[in-house]
């Protein structure tokens, strides 16, 4: 009976999230942004084709610099679904602002001086959908990008800039422009020029009605994907409250919702856990990551009313990460608050527990003047546990 038990340890709440839940479809990774000899690529189209069958992809996108490769035959079943890579020029900084235009039948009719959302018009006539490219190595600034109309997504990982460069990754990026409410999805791409450099270093699982054109374009546009450089999800759920997550082994687990609200769950003895649950083990004996060595696989974090949204980003020992969609409130809770007092008790809940230095709140008080009081609803830094007794005399910068 104990054994039994023991095989059936946290089954998923009802009600799973998309891309998990119980629609019928296909998984499928996919290769979204790469470069063939026809732009600066090092593979010819027909040898980029090969190279992407035989590392197990299933969709591939050319999406060589301002100008459509039209997809080359070849003896497997990997799926071309088209694509190109528009040079835009930033608004503010003036540097490059390159848009992924996936899935276009043929080149958008699009020039440098266009503006993102007059690019992203474009692309969708033209069949496909825009996503923003490698906007950490571009130099955007999050503030000359306010207008996201018809832009599906961005980059979160772009594995080219980040072996060339270290800046691959755009997770600030996009916090900013989710706290906006900009909803972006985020994909993660090789960005393929050089074989052998950056190959295979980033992907995004797509899970499609079927294996086409039409049904990944519409998988994307629907935010039906995660992006992943590592760690695969294998199940997202909600039961109004609570989101419980499960996932393939990894060290550590965040959830995150607009700066500077979240909490993340670390494998190993040493990290406590705030407003979130490890699994326990399949023997039922102790929870997951409970001493140095184990690993994670899921976790269920406790809904917090005031987050606009909640994204979860998961790391594997490697430090390879996975990142999934943004979760916005409607889908994970059925509380319904005034924004004032839900995001006044998020913050109040989330770190219920944080005393505040010595003398802060008189500091507070005396500085505001005749603004009367106001509630705290952000972390101390470095005591975000609440250790800190008070009177003590330590404080943190």
């Amino acid at each position: 009976m104990a054994r039994q038990q023991a095989t059936q340890h946290h089954p998923l709440p009802v009600r799973s999230i998309a891309p998990f839940d119980d629609a019928p479809g296909v998984w499928l990774r996919c290769a979204l942004h790469t470069h063939t000899t026809n732009s600066d690529g090092w593979l010819p189209p027909a040898m980029l084709r090969r190279y992407h069958a035989v590392a197990g992809y299933d969709v591939l996108a050319i999406t060589d610099h301002d100008q459509f490769t039209a997809p080359p035959d070849g003896p497997d079943d990997l799926l071309l679904i088209g694509g190109a890579e528009l040079s835009l020029r930033a608004p503010a900084s003036c540097g490059p602002l390159h848009v992924l235009a996936i899935g276009v039948t043929g080149m958008p009719e699009a020039t440098r001086e266009m503006s993102l959302t007059e690019a992203a018009r474009t692309i969708r006539a033209a069949g496909g959908l825009p996503f923003v490219a490698h906007p950490v190595w571009s130099g955007l600034r999050t503030e000359e990008l306010d207008d996201f109309s018809g832009v599906a997504g961005i980059e979160i990982f772009n594995a080219g800039c980040e072996v060339e460069q270290g800046r691959g990754h755009a997770n600030a990026h996009w916090d900013i422009w989710l706290a906006k409410g900009h909803r972006l999805g985020g994909i993660a791409t090789d960005d393929l020029h050089t074989p052998g450099f950056e190959s295979f270093l980033g992907w995004t699982m797509v899970h499609a009605r079927e294996k086409s054109r039409v049904a990944v374009l519409e998988a994307l546009s629907q935010g039906r994907y995660y992006a992943s450089a590592g760690p695969r999800i294998l199940g997202l759920a909600s039961d109004g409250e609570r989101l419980t997550l499960r996932t393939t082994p990894v060290q550590s687990i965040a959830c995150l919702a607009q700066a500077p609200h979240g909490t993340q769950i670390n494998a190993g003895r040493m990290h406590p856990t705030v407003h979130a649950e490890r699994r326990r083990t399949p023997d039922d004996q102790i929870r997951e990551g409970a001493t140095d060595g184990d690993l994670l696989t899921g976790a269920t974090f406790t809904w917090l009313p005031g987050a606009r949204f909640l994204r979860l980003v998961l790391t594997d020992p490697a430090g390879r990460m996975a990142w999934s969609n943004p979760i916005w409130a409607p889908v994970i809770s059925t509380k319904e608050k005034s924004p004032a007092a839900a995001a006044s008790s998020f913050g109040t809940k989330l770190f219920a527990r944080a005393t505040p230095p010595p003398g802060h709140a008189e500091r507070n008080e005396a500085s505001r003047g005749e603004a009367g009081p106001r509630e705290r609803t952000t972390p101390w830094r470095g005591d975000p546990f609440g250790t800190r007794r008070a009177g003590s005399s330590t404080s943190s910068g």
